[in-house]
């Protein structure tokens, strides 16, 4: 090809990628991705070329724009050279969140709703969307709660009827169903509640570990931060202190919330976890399993869910997040119930 004609057609080419990509990326994309490839151009006429190179720096404003408004470092050249990589995988293509920023360029403010730097970014024609532990487990905890929730006012209505031993028994089948049911979701929310505040609080140390020098830190906390099998409630006292650089922890096990949550909240979700005949060991309180896991009331999901939200509110922003909690959080009504 001639030089002047192979310049402008790879021109076009560059426009037309990075093009595809932003409106990929801002979910404008209602169809599978364009094969948009030099060997297209080349055999279009001179005139025809070079007027799609004039069009083409009349119009790179726009997308000058996108990058600028929406990204930090992003260019022209990085959204058409990333072109080829989404196209080649399809549609959904996940990557690591770092990959992403080396490739294209770090979203800016806002751009991810405080997504951890830990997140994998997702790109299909739903635009540019996030995923990680943490969201995952707090929307799977929105859901038991709501579930649990519902299901003890409709166990509680069906108590106000004050219904007699033989309309009881005629209805045993569905009101057994509704015990049943209410019981599995106050379970898993409880179980939901400890997960979250483990795949926070790693989180939080996992990314401390990617953009701070550690070689100051004793061999403990080193440990710590690389995901050894600390106890939970020893990593939300020490892994904030760690993160904010000072000797003062936020919590206390030896004081609310976190003492609240080690002795009403963890005994529970212990004996759920691991469930056994046998009572636990005298350290741990000596509580009977099995009485714990029968025991379960809406009362103790209510708190746990209350302690588990408060505490990531409390280390967020003592972390120096924006806000009184991560926005990934989902949020709730006056009567607690979590906003679909």
């Amino acid at each position: 090809m001639h030089t002047g004609r192979a310049r402008e057609a790879k021109a076009i080419v560059a426009y037309e990628r990075a093009v595809e990509v932003a409106n990929l990326i801002l979910g404008k994309l209602n169809r599978p991705m364009r094969r948009i490839v030099v060997d297209d151009y080349s055999e279009l006429p001179r005139r025809n070329l070079k007027a799609g190179q004039r069009d083409v720096k009349t119009r790179r404003k726009e997308v000058d724009d996108f990058c600028r408004q929406n990204f930090v470092g992003a260019s022209l050249k990085k959204l058409a050279a990333f072109y080829q990589v989404v196209y080649d995988h399809g549609s959904p293509f996940r990557l690591p969140l770092t990959d992403f920023v080396s490739r294209v360029g770090e979203p800016r403010d806002g751009r991810l709703k405080g997504a951890p730097l830990h997140s994998t970014v997702c790109i299909s024609p739903w635009g540019l969307q996030t995923e990680f532990p943490e969201m995952h487990l707090g929307q799977d905890l929105a859901v038991a709660y709501n579930s649990a929730l519902d299901l003890n006012r409709q166990i509680g209505n069906l108590e106000g009827q004050r219904l007699g031993w033989s309309e009881t028994k005629k209805r045993k089948s569905e009101i057994a169903a509704l015990f049943s049911e209410k019981k599995y979701h106050m379970r898993t929310c409880l179980i939901c509640c400890f997960n979250l505040l483990e795949a926070y609080i790693n989180g939080l140390a996992w990314e401390y570990r990617q953009r701070e020098d550690v070689t100051h830190l004793s061999n403990s906390q080193k440990k710590m931060l690389e995901g050894d099998q600390t106890s939970i409630l020893k990593k939300l006292v020490e892994v904030p202190k760690i993160v904010a650089g000072t000797e003062k922890a936020p919590l206390s096990t030896g004081q609310p919330p976190l003492a609240d949550l080690r002795d009403l909240v963890k005994p529970f979700r212990d004996s759920i976890v691991h469930a056994s005949p046998y009572s636990a060991p005298e350290q741990f309180g000596g509580y009977d399993k099995l009485s714990k896991v029968y025991s379960l009331e809406f009362e103790t999901v209510e708190a746990a869910v209350g302690l588990s939200l408060g505490i990531i509110g409390i280390i967020h922003r003592f972390a120096g997040g924006e806000g009184e909690s991560p926005q990934w959080l989902p949020k709730r009504e006056e009567d607690g119930r979590f906003v679909p």
